[in-house]
């Protein structure tokens, strides 16, 4: 593979500099939605649980399976707002 040397005059690199500052800019004054799916591990996360506790809750139906891909490979994914409908508040803890 050979070399590629690229001369730009600084006027140009100012300008690619400026663009690329303003785009930067942009992504962190705009957070990203959140994915609506959650792997098992970041529920168990999100939980504070173990991923045993996760694969119980999908198996009581509590919360909704949704594979992707195929096999082996796929990857069980939940969505995210039926997590967050498993935390309770102290006061749910307390009722029968």
């Amino acid at each position: 593979m050979s070399d590629l040397l690229l001369q730009l005059p600084d006027h140009a690199l100012e300008e690619i500099a400026s663009r690329a500052a303003e785009i930067v800019l942009e992504r962190l004054e705009r957070p990203e939605e959140p994915s609506p799916y959650l792997t098992v591990s970041e529920a168990a996360d999100y939980l504070r649980t173990s991923r045993q506790a996760v694969d119980d809750l999908l198996r009581r139906g509590k919360l909704t399976r949704h594979k992707r891909g195929d096999g082996r490979n796929g990857r069980v994914l939940v969505l995210r707002h039926e997590v967050e409908g498993q935390v309770r508040t102290p006061q749910q803890q307390e009722e029968p």
